[in-house]
């Protein structure tokens, strides 16, 4: 019985690394109505309820899993990150020491923790930090979340060469790689595809609700401030950075009759497709925007900015908002975040210039195939 619990929650562990929290969502659920003390389902069910922007509910399951399992050094971590994107900076401060002294090698907890303080130079924890990144024994990934946790300790104190050394250490143990030959043809083949003709063929074929709102631009511009500023509005949920765009693209993808990759089966596509995939997108999208009561949702995923053209098509009245950065400050902090995922570009920096190059060519040609559509927002001016 104890297999089969592990293989389930295994299971709905990489389908939730996936994206598919649905699948994850009701395999925990299952579990704990069959054991309500099954301390990793509550936890990993809260991550769930996290990434859903069920914050209230995602603290009480991890909390219960704490309680259930007080060593489990994850549990500490991970709350400890909700407290942080929540602005509660003293309990996260207090869960990610506890998972360093439950861990004293857990690379993530330490990174987590120097996001939220600034440390005296004669603060114990420091001694810990440079003993793991003295520490052989780590494998370079963990080295690598020391490395992202030393910069920010460097720059804090001002010692800024030392910081970017420990930031490239980081970055190159990261494991990341990005073939910026390869996604080149990519760009180039979404400029080449939408055109005016084909904006005019597919005009009044999407589905009229106004409720989306996307935020788009490079990762690091602004993205989340503003979605912040705008939920503080009764009227609007932000709901994070969802995947939902690019689950309705793959789905059309996988459904078009030659298996051509987005963008190519645009052309061949019937018009009454764009309202279907408008549809199946409002469809997803309320599943995390507080059963109908707002009237605009937020999507925020930075990388939408690829699918503009799309998003015009199948959701003609939706709202598009494009956060504008400095060149430089972007991409630095780009380099300086340790991403999780979807962002492979960022950890190294010709890649880095690269990317930011094609997505500014790719906006320029969005402004001009979709004038008075797009509204800009330069960063620095909301400070």
């Amino acid at each position: 019985m104890e297999d089969l619990v592990r293989e389930k929650i295994k299971t709905a562990m990489n389908k939730q690394i996936e994206g598919d929290l649905r699948y994850a969502e009701q395999t925990y659920l299952e579990l704990l109505r069959e054991n309500p003390d099954l301390s990793d389902a509550c936890h990993l069910l809260g991550l769930v309820r996290a990434a859903q922007e069920r914050n209230e509910e995602a603290i009480d399951l991890i909390e219960k899993a704490i309680w259930l399992n007080p060593q489990a050094a994850a549990y500490h971590h991970n709350i400890a990150g909700i407290y942080r994107r929540l602005g509660w900076f003293v309990q996260a401060e207090t869960g990610f020491r506890r998972a360093i002294e439950l861990k004293a090698d857990y690379g993530e907890a330490y990174q987590g923790l120097f996001e939220v303080v600034r440390c005296e130079a004669s603060e114990s924890i420091l001694s810990k930090l440079r003993a793991q990144l003295d520490n052989a024994a780590l494998d370079e990934q963990s080295h690598s979340y020391m490395h992202f946790a030393a910069g920010k300790v460097c720059d804090d104190a001002g010692d800024f060469e030392r910081a970017f050394s420990h930031y490239l250490k980081g970055n190159k143990t990261a494991g990341k790689s990005f073939d910026c030959i390869r996604n080149e043809p990519f760009f180039k083949d979404i400029v080449y595809q939408y055109g005016p003709e084909l904006m005019t063929k597919s005009l009044g074929t999407g589905h009229p609700s106004d409720q989306p709102v996307f935020i788009v631009g490079m990762p690091r511009s602004g993205t989340s401030l503003v979605e912040q500023i705008l939920a503080s509005h009764s009227g609007l949920f932000g709901a994070g950075e969802l995947h939902d765009l690019g689950w309705v693209i793959n789905s059309a993808t996988r459904q078009s009759p030659d298996k051509l990759p987005f963008p190519y089966w645009l052309a061949d596509i019937k018009p009454a497709s764009f309202r279907l995939m408008g549809e199946t997108y409002l469809a997803r999208l309320a599943a995390h925007g507080g059963d109908g009561q707002y009237s605009r949702i937020v999507d925020k995923h930075p990388l939408n900015f690829q699918f503009l053209g799309i998003i015009r098509q199948i959701l003609p009245n939706a709202k598009i908002l494009h956060i504008t950065r400095n060149a430089m400050d972007t991409c630095l902090s780009c380099f300086f975040e340790n991403f999780t995922k979807g962002q492979d570009y960022s950890f190294d920096l010709r890649s880095l210039g690269i990317f930011y190059n094609q997505y500014r060519r790719l906006m320029s040609h969005w402004m001009s195939l979709l004038p008075g559509l797009i509204h800009e927002v330069n960063y620095e001016r909301l400070q």
